[in-house]
């Protein structure tokens, strides 16, 4: 089904979950039938909510390979639930078999109330030439009565200006385009929104929006998302796709994580309980047989011996039949998730202060910022944020030193070696094999190096026969993985990423924000993923509204001043100087007073020098 079409059906009867489904609690215990207290149900009472969809048996193979078999699960009414999972798995495949844009090689889809409005919203929503305002207009005169709200409405609270409102939708950006396509759906609200990345390309503004949007609608959602911190904020249930089918977490993404970590902890103790099990046994076996063979030596014609000789030998017989049984019905050893290391692996040393801005300034036709004053140390892992086209990217080729301030002073130092990741990935050598790509970046092709190489592409979920693939073949979040790879393994001191965790799956996600928590260098990062930014920054530039803040206290504190309102400056209670003022005016200072030094006072710009040292030394009482 396209995405605004909807289908009527009857309820087919109801009939028990297909028992292949598990469910997980947030406490590692399973929880089919586990009755949950409704958030308006009076205190003590337990209810249980009336299901929308049952999925029983699902599979889907596209040629000789299969995508996924087994899928079962329920969706109930209001429910907003996350399909996750590893990038090729079949999500996206999944929503639109429930669309009905694709159909499913067996299994059965039940629509369990009537009439059913479902609405799906894809990854690149597509509407041609019309503008976003004659898309609404069209839709909300097509739904009549039925329509929610106005387009004036839609317009507004997926956050479009006028002028973007009469662009033509070719010519927005993908965030624009699936603003534009979840406001179609606001207008009907469906009683199933399927939602395919919806957070792709949206900066944080617009983020929050679509949660807005997502906690105050009535109807059930189920979404894909690799956006950790909105799937925390708007999911109840998280549902885990595999190769054999879905296995289903009670919670947020959080909870899905903690609940996961610790079914691998009980799996892993009952693992290794069974093999101390099976060890005790080999120990027992061996002992019988020394006793049965130092028997059968002794016993030549005495009766007793000889006796005890065939006793040892059936009870050893005995023991090695129930060993060879419990092997062949032992617990797999469960596969514990790869974990970065960088030993071995070092950064170059730098000076302590990497980058100084004073007023720091940027303009074309219309001013991106001015107005900047921060210090990037050595250590500091810096987010950068703001709106799209704030001018972030633009900060970034003004520290390369292929973009020159407008305004204001930029000191970048002499011992910073940069090393820059492009959203376009334009440095990989599409020829090279990934193996050979991210050895490029060694200075030392010695074989425990090229060991290194391979453990570490292995923790950043590179299969053994990925290692020659040709770069060509790759796709973007793979190649991400690649070029992020290089990068770290190579010898720079100061990493510029724009976009890192773009294209990224989760798991993916969740390797790289570890390897940039442990990288011992200095980072500057451009993400609207705000579960990167909290774990790994330990600072913040935001550009919103042509001004560019320092955050010293790092996305928690960006939060606390602007998103809950409290604060925008970025200055030190009383209005005085940030700690980055003042060590950006320390270090101005420094180099004025060396200049004074090494100029006569009867040189013309003495006096100038002069002014200038004066001013900023009052500025610093």
């Amino acid at each position: 089904m396209l995405y605004g079409y909807r289908r009527r059906l009857r309820p087919p009867l109801l009939y028990p979950a297909a028992p292949s489904m598990a469910a997980i609690g947030a406490d590692g215990v399973p929880a089919i039938g586990r009755l949950r207290s409704h958030p308006h149900s009076r205190k003590g009472v337990f209810v249980m909510s009336e299901p929308i969809l049952r999925v029983d048996n699902l599979a889907k193979s596209y040629g000789i390979h299969e995508i996924f078999s087994n899928v079962s699960f329920l969706l109930k009414i209001g429910e907003k639930a996350a399909l996750v999972g590893p990038n090729g798995v079949g999500k996206s495949t999944l929503l639109k078999i429930l669309a009905g844009e694709e159909t499913a090689d067996s299994g059965t889809i039940a629509w369990l109330r009537e009439p059913l409005l479902c609405q799906y919203v894809p990854q690149m929503p597509k509407f041609g030439q019309s503008t976003p305002w004659s898309i609404l207009s069209h839709e909300a005169q097509r739904l009549g009565v039925l329509a929610k709200g106005t387009p004036a409405e839609a317009i507004s609270r997926f956050g479009f200006t006028e002028d973007e409102a009469h662009l033509p939708a070719d010519q927005l950006s993908g965030g624009q385009k699936t603003r534009l396509a979840l406001a179609k759906a606001w207008l009907c609200r469906p009683d199933l929104l399927l939602l395919d990345e919806p957070t792709n390309h949206l900066d944080i503004d617009a983020l929050r929006r679509l949660e807005e949007f997502i906690l105050t609608y009535n109807g059930s959602m189920l979404i894909v998302s690799h956006d950790r911190a909105f799937l925390d904020n708007v999911v109840s249930r998280v549902l885990e796709l595999g190769p054999r089918g879905i296995t289903e977490y009670q919670g947020n993404y959080t909870a899905y994580r903690e609940a996961k970590e610790k079914r691998f902890q009980s799996e892993m103790a009952g693992y290794e309980a069974e093999q101390k099990r099976i060890r005790k046994l080999e120990a027992a076996i061996e002992q019988q047989m020394r006793q049965f063979h130092r028997s059968h030596r002794i016993a030549g014609q005495h009766d007793f011996y000889r006796s005890k000789a065939k006793k040892l030998a059936k009870s050893a017989k005995a023991k090695m039949r129930r060993l060879e049984k419990m092997k062949k019905t032992s617990i797999p050893k469960p596969r514990a998730e790869p974990h970065i290391s960088f030993q071995g692996f070092e950064s170059k040393e730098s000076g302590r202060r990497l980058i100084l801005a004073e007023n720091l300034g940027k303009a074309y036709n219309k001013i991106l910022f001015q107005n900047g004053n921060f210090a990037i140390l050595r250590g500091d892992k810096v987010g950068l944020i703001g709106p799209n086209g704030a001018g972030k990217t633009t900060l970034l080729r003004m520290f390369l030193g292929e973009e020159e301030p407008t305004q204001g002073y930029l000191w970048v130092s002499p011992s910073a070696f940069i090393g820059y990741l492009d959203q376009e990935m334009e440095e990989l050598n599409s020829s090279n094999t990934v193996l050979d790509e991210v050895r490029s970046c060694l200075s030392d092709q010695t074989r425990d190096e090229i060991t290194r190489v391979r453990t570490f592409l292995a923790q950043m979920l590179f299969r053994q026969e990925e290692l020659e693939k040709p770069v060509s073949v790759l796709s973007v979040g793979e190649k991400k993985r690649v070029a992020m790879a290089k990068l770290l393994l190579s010898s720079y001191n100061l990493l510029l990423l724009d976009e890192p965790t773009d294209h990224l799956d989760l798991q993916s996600r969740e390797r790289l924000e570890e390897a940039l928590s442990d990288y011992d260098g200095t980072l500057v990062l451009i993400s609207h993923d705000r579960y990167l930014l909290r774990k790994v920054c330990n600072k913040v530039l935001a550009l919103a509204d042509g001004r560019l803040v320092s955050y010293p206290g790092g996305f928690a504190e960006y939060e606390e001043k602007v998103i809950k309102g409290k604060s925008t400056t970025g200055k030190t209670a009383g209005g005085g100087l940030s700690p980055e003022e003042r060590l950006v005016l320390e270090t101005k200072l420094a180099q004025l007073s060396a200049d004074l030094a090494s100029t006569s006072k009867d040189d013309p710009g003495y006096e100038e020098l002069e002014k200038s040292f004066l001013e900023l030394a009052r500025k610093l009482r």
